[in-house]
C-alpha cells in the first residue's frame, strides 16, 4: 500500500503533462535545466544550482495593456499594481513585499504591450514561501477597496514622472499619432483621470472592472514561470506543483492584433519634437508583418547589423563625414503579436539637425544599396558564429533579470 507521500507525488506527477530534460546550454554553464509544461498548459522552466546566492522566479502573462478596454485606458497596468495588495490566502497588503524586501531580496513588474511580467529574488531558503504568495496573485486576488484608492495613486505618480521623461514622451507621440481605431493608440499607463474620474462620471466601479480584466484575461494557458533555486530540480519541480497547479485554465487563445497600427491615412507622418532634456536625434520607424515564424533566421537582426555598422563605409561613416551624425543604432521594437516595428536612430550635430531631410535622403539611399546588393551568405554566417560565442561565453545576468526575461521568451 503506498504511503501518503507516496500518493502526493503520484499526485503531483499526473498534474505534468510534459517533461523537457535536453535543453540545450552552453558548455561553460554548469546550472541545471528542466521545462515543465502543467495539466493547466502552463509553461514552466526550472533552474538549479546549489551555491547561488540568490533564488528567483518570473511570471510571465501574454496579456499586456494593448487589451486595455477603450474608455478604461491604462487597466492593465492598474492590474499589475493591485495583484501585489494582497489575497485570499494571503490578505496582507504587504505581506509580499515584506517577505521579500525583509530577507535581502526585491520584486517588480512590468506592463508591455502583449505581456505582464512579475518576478523577484530573495534569500534561496524563503523561495517555497514567496512562490506561493506569487502563485496566489493568479488564483485568489482581493482587489480591497482601499488598497484600489491607494494604488491608484502609486500609478498617477508614475505618470507624472513619465511626464518629463523624453523617451516616454516620444513613446506616447508614437502611439496617439497612429490609427485611433487600433489598439496601438491607446494611453497605457493610467492616470486618476482615467481609472478614477471619468470611470465615477460613467457610474463605473473601477474594482469590478479590475476583477473582471483579472477574470477574462488571465489564465494558465497564456502564462509562463521561471523558477532559479538552490534545491534539486526535483524538489523544484514539487514546489512549482504544489503552489501553481491551481492557477485556472481559461483556454484562452493567444491574442493577435492587426498588422498595422498606423494605414494609409496615418503612414508617412513627421513629428517635430521639443525634448525636455537637450539632444538631437532622429528615429526612422517602419511597422513591419509579425515573423515570429523567421525566429531562426532572424531577418532584422542581419538587417540592423549593417545598418547601425560603424565600421568604413557604414551608413554612421559616411554621416561622420559629413559632420551630420556621432551616433546610430537600428534594430526591431518589438510591439506583440501581429506586428512589430523596425527602427533607425541617429544621434545628430546641430548641422545635422539644420540637414534632417537630407540624412533621410541619405538613410534611404543606402536601404536601396542594400537591396540591390541583396543578403550575403557570408555576413549572415559572420553573425551566426558571432552569436554561438556569445551563447557559448556570456556572462550570467543578476537572478531576477535572468528569470524574467526566461518567462518572457517562453510564449
Amino acid at each position: 500500500m503506498p504511503t501518503e507521500s507516496e500518493k502526493q507525488m503520484s499526485s503531483i506527477e499526473s498534474t505534468i503533462v510534459r517533461v523537457v530534460d535536453n535543453i540545450k546550454k552552453s558548455d561553460s554553464d554548469s546550472w541545471n535545466y528542466r521545462g515543465l509544461e502543467l495539466s493547466n498548459e502552463m509553461l514552466v522552466v526550472l533552474i538549479s544550482h546549489p551555491n547561488i546566492d540568490k533564488a528567483a522566479a518570473a511570471l510571465d502573462v501574454s496579456i499586456g495593456n494593448l487589451a486595455d478596454q477603450k474608455d478604461i485606458p491604462g487597466i492593465a497596468h492598474f492590474l499589475e499594481h493591485m495583484l501585489f495588495m494582497g489575497s485570499s490566502k494571503y490578505p496582507g497588503e504587504n505581506e509580499y513585499s515584506k517577505l521579500i524586501e525583509g530577507n535581502g531580496g526585491s520584486s517588480n513588474a512590468f506592463t508591455s504591450g502583449d505581456h505582464t511580467n512579475y518576478y523577484f529574488d530573495i534569500h534561496p531558503n524563503l523561495l517555497p514561501e514567496a512562490l506561493d504568495i506569487l502563485a496566489q496573485f493568479f488564483i485568489s486576488p482581493l482587489f480591497s477597496a482601499s488598497s484600489t484608492d491607494r494604488e491608484l495613486e502609486a500609478v498617477n505618480s508614475e505618470y507624472e514622472r513619465n511626464l518629463s521623461d523624453d523617451g516616454r514622451r516620444v513613446f506616447q507621440l508614437e502611439k496617439s499619432t497612429s490609427d485611433p481605431k487600433h489598439p496601438y493608440s491607446g494611453f497605457t499607463t493610467g492616470n486618476s483621470e482615467s481609472l478614477r474620474t471619468m470611470p465615477k462620471q460613467r457610474g463605473i466601479d473601477i474594482r469590478q472592472v479590475l476583477l473582471d480584466f483579472h477574470k477574462v484575461q488571465y489564465s494558465s494557458n497564456r502564462m509562463s514561470l521561471a523558477v532559479l533555486g538552490n534545491q534539486s530540480l526535483d524538489e523544484l519541480q514539487s514546489l512549482v506543483m504544489k503552489s501553481f497547479n491551481d492557477v485556472p485554465n481559461k483556454n484562452l487563445k493567444q491574442v493577435k492584433y492587426p498588422a498595422d497600427p498606423y494605414g494609409e491615412s496615418t503612414r508617412k507622418t513627421i513629428c517635430y519634437v521639443v525634448p525636455v532634456k537637450e539632444y538631437r536625434c532622429l528615429t526612422i520607424n517602419w511597422v513591419i508583418p509579425d515573423h515570429k515564424d523567421l525566429y531562426y533566421c532572424d531577418p532584422e537582426s542581419y538587417l540592423s547589423h549593417l545598418i547601425a555598422h560603424e565600421g568604413d563605409g557604414s551608413l554612421l561613416s559616411y554621416l561622420k563625414k559629413l559632420g551630420l551624425a556621432t551616433q546610430s543604432a537600428s534594430g526591431e521594437k518589438y510591439v506583440a503579436p501581429g506586428f512589430s516595428f523596425f527602427y533607425v536612430y541617429l544621434e545628430l550635430t546641430i548641422e545635422g539637425l539644420n540637414r534632417w531631410e537630407e540624412i533621410i535622403y541619405i538613410v534611404y539611399q543606402y536601404i536601396a544599396m542594400l537591396r540591390k546588393e541583396g543578403p550575403k551568405e557570408w555576413i549572415f554566417d559572420e553573425r551566426k558564429n558571432l552569436n554561438a560565442m556569445h551563447f557559448q561565453f556570456r556572462e550570467k545576468e543578476p537572478a531576477n533579470d535572468f528569470v524574467s526575461n526566461l518567462a518572457l521568451r517562453m510564449r
